[in-house]
């Protein structure tokens, strides 16, 4: 008769019982039935009263799980409690994914995503007491951090994640080549745009982190491909110039492509920038190199006028370079100084001339 009595008061959520150390208060857990049905467990066994939760917070509890779901649960300890208990090891299902492509792309919601989970742990090991008095005195702040999570996950698929790729690039890597080339006036949305990615609620302004990261991207491929331009443009026309010169039918036809190679290898004019590269395609030339390249133009082209004299002059002829600067060196203030000058440099190279040497002017 006892062990019917406090069968009757467990299934009612009277009591707690204590077996073997292990504390039993949902009547749906197997376990918790052999101290009612074998004498030994239950003389062994601790039968203590539990505060019963009213009716006013078991509605509020199914209320916010209805607000939480979409779906309804019956007013009782027990029911509320596994309900709630399905719906954490759901929850951690969806979350250990969202929490896994975060932590992979350096996101600021790391913290979020893991203070929601061990929310969720919790109440999986916790008593039906204890899911029933969160659900109701906490159901709104975990029906907040469901949406958040369910936000955050929405802004990690593909195109998403692009947004924010791209964001990064523009305030990591085309931002410092604009502000060294004097593009200031961008400085206020690059500024904004990296207090938007580094925030933890950066899912709610994806559109607008996008909208910004596509201002820099389009002011740094219209300095690339104006520099693109440029070198194009000027290496071509060194080429044309070397075509143009007399001695250049004279070299053979097997050795002009190779003669030709240090500037036509910089005449890229087809520029070719995939989505998500900072160069082009073809010549894989950054900026810094396009401007290298420009400021070593005039050497490359001498060496290339070089070869080409190589190449024509006959081999007992012998062949000088001179370098202008060399007779014109220091500041010049006077008509004088300047006749001076010249009188010297047509001098050695009329010397040269008497000695039969072949004179290429630098």
């Amino acid at each position: 008769m006892l062990r019917l009595i406090l069968a009757v008061l467990f299934r009612a959520g009277s009591i707690e019982v204590t077996q073997g150390g292990e504390k039993f208060t949902n009547y749906s857990d197997p376990r918790c039935r052999q101290p009612f049905t074998n004498n030994n467990t239950f003389k062994s066994s601790l039968f203590t009263p539990v505060k019963i939760i009213d009716l006013k917070t078991l509605k509020r509890a199914v209320e916010n799980y209805e607000n939480l779901t979409g779906e309804t649960v019956d007013v009782d300890k027990n029911a509320i409690a596994e309900a709630l208990k399905e719906f954490a090891a759901e929850e951690i299902k969806t979350a250990l994914p969202i929490e896994a492509q975060a932590k992979a792309h350096q996101l600021p919601v790391l913290g979020t995503l893991q203070e929601y989970r061990e929310s969720l742990t919790t109440i999986e090991s916790g008593s039906p007491d204890d899911c029933v008095n969160m659900l109701a005195g906490g159901g709104t702040s975990l029906k907040q951090a469901h949406d958040r999570i369910r936000k955050i996950a929405e802004c990690l698929d593909d195109k998403g994640l692009a947004a924010l790729r791209q964001a990064r690039q523009a305030v990591g890597q085309m931002w410092p080549q604009l502000e060294a080339r004097g593009e200031a006036s961008l400085r206020e949305e690059v500024e904004k745009l990296k207090g938007l990615l580094a925030a933890d609620n950066f899912y709610e302004s994806l559109p607008t982190i996008g909208s910004a990261a596509r201002t820099v991207v389009t002011a740094y491929f219209t300095l690339y491909a104006k520099a693109h331009a440029e070198r194009a443009e000027q290496f071509q026309a060194a080429v044309e110039k070397i075509k143009g010169r007399a001695e250049w039918n004279a070299v053979p036809d097997t050795m002009r492509q190779p003669v030709l190679q240090p500037l036509t290898v910089r005449c890229c004019a087809n520029q070719e920038q995939p989505e998500g590269s900072l160069v082009c395609k073809a010549c894989s030339a950054t900026l810094s190199q396009m401007e290298s390249d420009l400021a070593a133009l005039g050497g490359l082209f001498a060496q290339v006028v070089a070869q080409v004299q190589k190449l024509t002059t006959p081999p007992d002829m012998k062949v000088q370079r001179v370098r202008v600067s060399e007779f014109f060196g220091g500041a010049m203030e006077k008509e004088e100084q300047v006749r001076q000058a010249v009188a010297r440099l047509q001098d050695h190279l009329l010397k040269l001339l008497d000695e039969g040497i072949k004179i290429v002017v630098e």
